[in-house]
């Protein structure tokens, strides 16, 4: 098969959230964090022919860089890459030595707040909070609005960055550490369940996203 470049660019941004990946037939990849705080769905174009573990993905993504349009195989125990006279073979790994996302499809257990999230916006507040030198965000209602900030959970005299994103009747502040927003950029629409959970649902990729235990949530 030949990895579309589409495929490639999916593959290259799960390489911030896990260095290994395992492959699987289909049209699904799949990834997880080590601390199993996000994980990462894609839907690509491209047909998986068969189960492949691989270890160091980055490392794998530079081998392909090295071909202008290589044909990648799908063997027993390796690929092979080529094109033309070139060629490399390219060991799979164990499964037992790498995380993996869980079998089953992951359910939103309540949707207490659902807001469309643009891609400059959440650049904008992800960007503050590295200026501002925190490592969190928050989803914030108050006064009927619904904003984006960047804040320091951790001190309530702080400076904060924020953006409105939307209406709400509730009051709340979910906080979700930035270390696990390594998202590809595009808008999404995140569902944000006060549980514990969220989702950021863009074209062809979903993340589900831990929350902060220090978040708090009321019904207006």
């Amino acid at each position: 098969m030949k990895f579309s470049n589409e495929t490639l660019s999916v593959l290259k941004s799960f390489t911030a959230i896990n260095k290994s990946v395992l492959l699987k037939p289909g049209t699904t990849i799949k990834t997880i964090t080590p601390e199993k705080t996000l994980i990462a769905i894609a839907e690509i174009q491209d047909t998986i022919p068969a189960e492949a573990c691989i270890y160091d993905l980055s490392r794998f993504l530079s081998i392909i860089s090295l071909y202008n349009d290589p044909d990648v195989e799908f063997g027993d125990k390796y690929f092979i890459i080529s094109e033309g006279k070139r060629r490399t073979k390219y060991i799979y790994a164990d499964i037992s030595m790498i995380h993996t996302p869980p079998e089953k499809d992951i359910n939103i257990p309540s949707e207490d707040v659902v807001v469309d999230v643009t891609e400059s916006d959440l650049s904008a507040v992800l960007k503050a909070a590295g200026v501002l030198q925190f490592s969190e965000i928050a989803f914030v209602g108050e006064s009927g609005k619904c904003y984006l900030k960047a804040i320091d959970s951790a001190n309530d005299n702080a400076d904060d960055f924020g953006v409105e994103i939307g209406d709400t009747d509730d009051e709340f502040r979910v906080i979700i550490k930035t270390d696990n927003l390594k998202l590809m950029p595009m808008d999404y629409k995140v569902t944000i369940c006060s549980k514990g959970i969220s989702e950021f649902k863009g074209k062809g990729v979903t993340y589900f996203v831990a929350i902060d235990s220090k978040s708090t949530y009321n019904k207006g």
